[in-house]
């Protein structure tokens, strides 16, 4: 068998050869054009940095510091300063400070918090992840926090994702183990991108959360140039880079809420596409290039991650916009979602369920809604695709169950408002 396939493919060419060419000489390694890095300048944040510096320097002479809450979108810098912060904090009086972070996404209760606290300690090998109540972890902290007779600061990044999941009082236990009960005091460092998130606090929570707060605004498309320039030239030669390429990443992480993530991956996407085809030089055509392709792989997460349902809701709306191009109507689409449901076998769900589904896709941004009138019939949601509908459909497709949609015929149907 062995000697077998040695003779079908023994002689062909390798495929991964025709990358073996590279006209691009990478000056520095691309990890600089991601988020994991960490980078020393932080070009038009000094304010910002100022700021929380401020605030925090008090415990550099013993004294506690207020709370602060950092507030901006996506991409503005807010995760990244904060490290830096507390990173040269630590650099300066790194025995008298504990530094914790964590990411209430991915940590949303008060006893995971409380864990990663205690991984910041010493001799906490002993504290298993799960199996003690809230109140015999919360008095092992302390006694440990107090024996380290050091200042914690802790971050919470999107602190609003624990409030939401677990209320008000998640946050008290929090604030409490940072205030009386270890006796030193501490400092908590709330990132969100809510900013509401500290009105829709419950009053006790307000009143031991003396704070101050430190406001990211978005890019401009100047600023995000002077943020890419230092990364590109750390990464490419002069001659290997358009600067019109680096003025069209910022112009488009400009228009997506001043997010400079954006434009940093976009940059790094465009010269993985420029190596790849052993391009001369990065140009404006890899950055557009770039673009589609990080937009068309974040509809297939999201399509990826959809209920399957909400997939057959999702595929019954494209084939309702393909009948009717103006849009379609809810009634027509819960119509053709019962349809589609038994033909791959599934048993449909309610109108009200469907209706649900609706909203959802609408909050996802893969579909708008508009409610209009019909006089004497009544009134009626209109529902339009706003992306790819052929990508869409593709993506849907890629779900084993909801193969046998792949013949869907395209007929046209009656409509009630056509005969108005």
């Amino acid at each position: 068998m062995v000697g077998k396939i040695r003779r079908v493919y023994g002689d062909k060419v390798n495929p991964f050869d025709k990358y073996e060419v590279q006209n691009i000489s990478l000056k520095g390694d691309l990890s600089i054009l991601s988020a994991i890095h960490q980078p020393e300048e932080f070009p038009h944040r000094d304010e910002q940095i100022n700021i929380m510096v401020a605030s925090l320097s008090g415990i550099m002479r013993g004294f506690s510091s207020n709370n602060i809450l950092v507030y901006g979108k996506t991409g503005t810098g807010k995760t990244s300063i904060t490290r830096y912060v507390t990173g040269m904090l630590k650099e300066k009086i790194g025995d008298r400070i504990t530094a914790c972070y964590v990411n209430c996404q991915t940590y949303d209760s008060p006893y995971s918090i409380l864990i990663n606290i205690a991984k910041s300690f010493p001799g906490s090998d002993n504290i298993p992840p799960s199996g003690w109540t809230l109140d015999r972890i919360y008095d092992e902290l302390v006694n440990k926090i107090k024996g380290s007779k050091k200042t914690l600061i802790l971050t919470l990044d999107e602190i609003d994702k624990l409030v939401e999941k677990n209320g008000g009082d998640s946050l008290y236990i929090i604030l409490k183990l940072m205030g009386e009960d270890v006796g030193i005091g501490g400092t908590i460092i709330g990132i969100t991108n809510d900013s509401s998130f500290y009105e829709k606090l419950d009053p006790r929570v307000k009143s031991r959360m003396s704070r101050e707060s430190v406001m990211f605004t978005p890019y401009n498309a100047d600023q995000l140039k002077d943020i890419l320039r230092p990364r590109v030239e750390k990464v490419l030669y002069k001659e290997n880079y358009d600067e019109a390429a680096i003025g069209l990443c910022a112009a488009i992480g400009a228009r997506e809420h001043g997010d400079a993530r954006k434009a940093i991956d976009l940059m790094r996407i465009s010269i993985e596409m420029a190596v790849r085809e052993s391009a001369i030089k990065i140009n404006v055509d890899h950055v557009y290039r770039a673009r589609d392709t990080m937009e068309i792989d974040v509809i297939r997460e999201t399509v990826k991650t959809l209920p399957i349902h909400s997939k057959i809701v999702l595929m019954a709306v494209i084939v309702c916009g393909e009948r009717h191009p103006n849009s379609a109507t809810t009634g027509e689409v819960s119509s053709l979602y019962s349809d589609l449901c038994r033909e791959v076998g599934i048993q449909p769900l309610t109108s009200r369920r469907v209706s649900d589904y609706i909203s959802d896709l609408e909050d996802f941004g893969m579909i708008n809604t508009t409610v209009k009138s019909l006089g004497r019939y009544g009134r009626t949601r209109y529902i339009r695709i706003t992306g790819r509908e052929n990508d869409l459909k593709r993506f849907i497709l890629e779900d084993q169950e909801l193969e046998p949609l792949k013949n869907i015929k395209n007929t046209k149907q009656f409509r009630l408002d056509e005969n108005i």
